[in-house]
C-alpha cells in the first residue's frame, strides 16, 4: 500500500487504472446489488471517480444520477465510480443504494483511503468531488468534475477542463438580462399582485437576482437581508434609477413562498420555475453561498457578487453604492461614515430601543445628541470581567461631568455561547441590546469590531470618533473623555513624572535599607520603570543583562534611573530580587502600582519596560526588546535611535550564512532566525533577542555573534540531515510556582497590548516561560 501510494505521488496525471482502483488482494468494483465487476473492464473508458458521503446535500448526487442515466440512455461512455467518504458501512450502504454506478467496496478502507488523499478534499464549490478519468490515455482530464456537471449537465461531456471553458466562454459571451430570466416556457416575471411583467421591460436597468429562502424573523417578519434590501429599493426608486430586484425563490413551499412575496415590492420568477435552480447551478451558489444578492449590469454581465456582503456591512447606506462602478464602490465607506447617526447604528424596523434593568426599554431616539460608548464585551472573557470595574469608575465620573454620556453594553455572545451575558449586564449601571439581538452582528459588521472588550465610541453627531477607547480608558480612566485625538494627546503632553509617581503622602521611592528617594529628586531625568517579578525565569534571566547595560548607561549620563515596579506575591519575594537591584524601586504593595498598571497597558509580558523622558512623557512602552538587542547602544529608547540601530543589524545580517554548525550543538545545523522575544545564548549566557541562529526541534539558541566567531568545519551531507536532535530545552527562563498562583501573574501573562512578544512567527519555538502563552 505505501508503494502504491509512492507511485502515485511521483506522477498526479498520469495512471494505470487497474492500479489507480484495485486493491491489495482485490480487482474488481461492486454495484448496489452485490454484483462484481472487473477493473479490467474500465480499459480505454472515460469515468469518474465520485468522492463523497451521505450526510452531504443530495441535490448533487440527484444531479449526477440525472446525468449519468441520460449518458446511459444514449450509449454514451461514460462510467462512475462511487469512493465513498462514510465512516460506517450502514451509511454506505444507505448512499450506494440508490446509485445506478460502480463503487469500491467499503471494506477496502485503504484504497478508499489512498484515493481520498491524492485527490483532496472537497472543493471550494461542491462538497463533493468527481475526478474525471480517460483511460483510453490514462489521464485525469478534470479534478472538478461535478463545476461541469452541475452547470451543464449532459452539454458538458465530456466534462473535460476543456470542454467546461468552451462552454463557459459562450455562456459568458452571450450572456444577457433574457438569457438568464427566460426560459422555454415563460418570458415573463410576476409582481406581489400576480400580474405578470415582460423580462424584455427590465431592458438597460441594472437588475439585482435576489437568492432568497423565506426565513422569517422571530416575530414572524421579513428577515434582516429583505427588510434592508426593500429600504434599498425604494430609495433608488425614489431618486428615479434605472434599478429592480428579481428574486429567485429557494423554498419548496409555496405558502412560505407566497407569504414572502406579498411583503416584497419587486419582481420574482414564480414558483417551481425551472429557471431557479439552472440559475444557481449557472453562478455556482449552491450550497455554501445561499441568500445572496448578485447584481447583474444593464448588458447583462456581472457587475457584483454578494451584496449582500456590503448590505451586512453598511446596512441601508449600501445603496449608496449604486451603480455599482469600482469608483462608487471604492467611495462607499467615506460616504457611509458621513451619513452615519446614531439612529442608522441602533434602529432597524421596530429594533428602536434598547434596555435598561427590569425590562425598561429606553427609545433611541432619547439618546441621540450624547457622546455614546458601545461596550461589546462577553461574560465568559477574563479581559471583559477585568475591565468591567475601570469602565464603571469611568463612568460614575464623565457622568458627573457630563450628564449626555450613556455607555451601552452590547453582548457579542448569545445565550449558548456566553449563558452568563444577562448577569453580565446585571452588573452594569448603563444600558444594554438585547442578548441574541439582529443589530448586534450589524453592528459588529459597520463599526468593524474584531475583538471582544472593544470600546467604540460615537459622538453627539453620531459619527465615530474612535474606533477603540479602551485602551485609553485603562490609561487615562474618565480623564481620557470624550476620547478623541486631540484629547488623548492633551492627557499625554500634560503627563509628567511626578503625575505618575506621586499619589498623596506617596511622593517617594525607596532605595537599599528603606531609603526614601523623593520623586522629585527624579524629575528631569531618564527614568525605566521595570516591571518585574522574582517568580519570572524570564525577569531573572533578564535581570543581569539589565544590570550590565543599567552602568553602562549610567556611565554616558547620570540622568538616569531605573525604578522597579515589582509584580511579586510576596515581601520576602520583592525583598530578595530587589536586593539584587543597583537601583530604586516602588515599596512592596503600593497603591500607585495598580496606576502605573492601568497607565501602561493593564496586561503585558514580564518583564516590561517603559521609558520615561526627561519632561516626564512616555518615550516608548516596549524598550524591553531594544534594549535586550542592542543593550546600552539603544539609549535614550527613542524612536529613531532603534530603527537606525535595527537597520543596521538587518543589513548585517543579510551577509550571515543561513545555517551555521555550533560546537556544543552537534547533531544538526542551526538556522538564522529572527525572534519576536528574548532568548539566552548556550555559548555566551547572555540575554538577546531579534537575530539568533536556533534549533527548532530542542531550543537551543545563540548570538549570531557567538555562531559567527570562527569558521566551523562543515561535516558530511549526510550528518546535516540526521533527524534526531538529543539537545536539551533550555529551562533557564522557567517560571517558579509561587508566580504561578499570584494574581499578578495572570494579569502581566498575556496581552495583546504587548508590542514587545508581536510579530515573530518562530515565537512558538521558545517555550521559555509561561509568560508566553
Amino acid at each position: 500500500m505505501a508503494r502504491r501510494r509512492e507511485e502515485m505521488a511521483e506522477e498526479k496525471w498520469h495512471y494505470n487504472v487497474v492500479s489507480l482502483l484495485s486493491g491489495t488482494e482485490r480487482d474488481f468494483l461492486i454495484r448496489n446489488n452485490g454484483e462484481k465487476v472487473a477493473i479490467s473492464s474500465l480499459d480505454g473508458r472515460k469515468f469518474g471517480l465520485f468522492l463523497s458521503e451521505i450526510h452531504y446535500d443530495r441535490i448533487i448526487t440527484d444531479d449526477l444520477i440525472k446525468v449519468y442515466n441520460q449518458l446511459s440512455s444514449e450509449g454514451r461512455d461514460f462510467e462512475i465510480v462511487f469512493v465513498s467518504c462514510d465512516s460506517c458501512e450502514e451509511t454506505f450502504n444507505m448512499y450506494f443504494s440508490d446509485m445506478p454506478w460502480l463503487a469500491v467496496p467499503f471494506a477496502d478502507s485503504d484504497t478508499r483511503e489512498r484515493l481520498h488523499d491524492h485527490f483532496g478534499s472537497f472543493t471550494e464549490y461542491y462538497p463533493d468531488l468527481l475526478v474525471i478519468y480517460d483511460a483510453a490515455i490514462g489521464m485525469v482530464v478534470n479534478e472538478e468534475g461535478l463545476r461541469a456537471v452541475a452547470k451543464y449537465g449532459v452539454n458538458g461531456y465530456p466534462f473535460t477542463v476543456k470542454r467546461y471553458y468552451e462552454l463557459e466562454a459562450a455562456a459568458k459571451k452571450e450572456q444577457s438580462l433574457r438569457s438568464l430570466l427566460v426560459s422555454s416556457s415563460r418570458d415573463y416575471l410576476i409582481s406581489n399582485d400576480g400580474s405578470k411583467v415582460a423580462v424584455s421591460d427590465l431592458e438597460g436597468k441594472i437588475v439585482a437576482f435576489y437568492f432568497w429562502f423565506n426565513i422569517p424573523d422571530k416575530d414572524g417578519g421579513p428577515d434582516k437581508l429583505t427588510r434592508v434590501l426593500a429600504e434599498i429599493y425604494r430609495k433608488l426608486k425614489e431618486a428615479g434609477e434605472s434599478f429592480e430586484v428579481v428574486l429567485v425563490p429557494l423554498d419548496d413551499n409555496k405558502s412560505s413562498y407566497e407569504q414572502g412575496l406579498a411583503s416584497m415590492p419587486w419582481l420574482a420568477i414564480p414558483f417551481e420555475d425551472e429557471g431557479c435552480e439552472r440559475l444557481i447551478r449557472y453562478f455556482e451558489l449552491w450550497p455554501f453561498r445561499l441568500p445572496t444578492v448578485l447584481v447583474i449590469g444593464a448588458d447583462g454581465k456581472i457587475m457584483l457578487e454578494n451584496y449582500d456582503s456590503l448590505i451586512d456591512d453598511y446596512g441601508v447606506s449600501a445603496w449608496e453604492a449604486f451603480p455599482f462602478s469600482e469608483e462608487q464602490l471604492d467611495l462607499l465607506p467615506e460616504k457611509a461614515r458621513a451619513a452615519q447617526t446614531l439612529e442608522s447604528l441602533l434602529v432597524a424596523g421596530d429594533l428602536d430601543y434598547v434596555i435598561g434593568k427590569e425590562g425598561l426599554k429606553v427609545p433611541v431616539k432619547e439618546l441621540v445628541g450624547k457622546t455614546i460608548l458601545l461596550f461589546f464585551a462577553m461574560n465568559g472573557w477574563i479581559r471583559c470581567q477585568k475591565f468591567l470595574p475601570m469602565l464603571i469608575e469611568a463612568y460614575h465620573k464623565i457622568k458627573r461631568m457630563d450628564s449626555a454620556f450613556e455607555v451601552i453594553y452590547v453582548p457579542m455572545g448569545d445565550m449558548n455561547t456566553d449563558p452568563g451575558a444577562f448577569e453580565f449586564f446585571l452588573r452594569m449601571p448603563w444600558l444594554a441590546v438585547p442578548v441574541g439581538d439582529e443589530r448586534i452582528g450589524s453592528l459588529e459588521n459597520t463599526l468593524e469590531v474584531g475583538y471582544v472588550n472593544t470600546v467604540v465610541v460615537i459622538g453627539p453627531t453620531g459619527q465615530t470618533i474612535t474606533n477603540n477607547a479602551a485602551t485609553s480608558l485603562e490609561r487615562y480612566g474618565a480623564d481620557a473623555y470624550p476620547f478623541s485625538g486631540e484629547r488623548i494627546k492633551e492627557v499625554e503632553m500634560a503627563q509628567t513624572l511626578e503625575s505618575l509617581l506621586v499619589a498623596g503622602d506617596l511622593d517617594y521611592v525607596i532605595g537599599k535599607e528603606g531609603l526614601k528617594v523623593p520623586v522629585k529628586e527624579l524629575v528631569g531625568k531618564t527614568i525605566l520603570l521595570f516591571f518585574s517579578a522574582r517568580g519570572s525565569g524570564t525577569c531573572r534571566g533578564f535581570l543581569p543583562h539589565l544590570i550590565e547595560e543599567y552602568h553602562k548607561i549610567k556611565r554616558m549620563d547620570s540622568a538616569f534611573e531605573v525604578v522597579n515596579i515589582s509584580m511579586d506575591k510576596d515581601q520576602d519575594s520583592f525583598e530578595e530580587f530587589f536586593s539584587g537591584m543597583p537601583w530604586l524601586a516602588l515599596p512592596f504593595g503600593d497603591e500607585r502600582k495598580k496606576s502605573l498598571e492601568r497607565t501602561f497597558g493593564g496586561g503585558f509580558f514580564l518583564p516590561y519596560l517603559v521609558v520615561i523622558g526627561p519632561t516626564g512623557r512616555t518615550s516608548t512602552r516596549y524598550a524591553t526588546l531594544s534594549l535586550a538587542t542592542h543593550g546600552a547602544d539603544a539609549y535614550p529608547f527613542s524612536e529613531e535611535r532603534i530603527k537606525e540601530l535595527d537597520q543596521k543589524i538587518d543589513e548585517m545580517a543579510n551577509e550571515w550564512p543561513e545555517k551555521r554548525k555550533h560546537e556544543l550543538h552537534k547533531h544538526r545545523k542551526l538556522e538564522l532566525r529572527r525572534y519576536g522575544c528574548m532568548y539566552r545564548c548556550r555559548d555566551c549566557h547572555k540575554i538577546g533577542s531579534g537575530w539568533c541562529y536556533a534549533c527548532n526541534m530542542c531550543g537551543f539558541v545563540v548570538h549570531p555573534k557567538c555562531a559567527l566567531k570562527e569558521e566551523m568545519k562543515e561535516e558530511e551531507e549526510h550528518d546535516e540531515e540526521r533527524s534526531e536532535c538529543d539537545g536539551e530545552v533550555d529551562k533557564y527562563f522557567e517560571d517558579s510556582e509561587d508566580l504561578k498562583d499570584s494574581e499578578d501573574f495572570e494579569d502581566f501573562k498575556d496581552s495583546e497590548d504587548s508590542e514587545d512578544f508581536k510579530d515573530s512567527e518562530d515565537s512558538e519555538d521558545f517555550k521559555d516561560s509561561e509568560d508566553s502563552e
